[in-house]
């Protein structure tokens, strides 16, 4: 089982949502987050789109944050959903993390591992 944590534009969010549910990806948690990289970028924080007007700026950027636990078998489909929704080619289009998830418990039944994601 693998975590994967998803940082886009806030305004793919809805889309890269929506396509992760039609192949099969309905459980995750999401949050507002800031963040930066290590390229100095302007973002307007409403839609995301580069602002040509100022330069030079390193501060932090509104993205959403998506937290998906995964079966190892479902790791490359997660990946390239993300990647062909989210890919602009432009600084700021965010990154995945693929984390190994030692153990995982539903605490109502008590089920563990690979069991809680079903």
């Amino acid at each position: 089982m693998k975590k994967a944590v998803i940082i886009i534009r806030s305004n793919l969010y809805r889309k890269t949502v929506e396509e992760l549910e039609k192949k099969g990806f309905y459980a995750f948690s999401s949050v507002n987050v800031l963040g930066r990289g290590n390229m100095r970028v302007e973002f307007s924080i409403a839609d995301g789109s580069l602002l040509n007007d100022i330069k030079g700026t390193h501060r932090f950027m509104t993205k959403k944050m998506i937290i998906v636990y995964i079966n190892d078998d479902d790791e490359a489909l997660l990946a390239e959903t993300v990647i062909k929704l989210n890919r602009t080619g432009q600084q700021g289009d965010g990154k995945i993390f693929i984390i190994p998830v030692n153990r995982a418990v539903r605490l109502r039944t008590g089920e563990e591992n690979e069991d809680v994601l079903v």
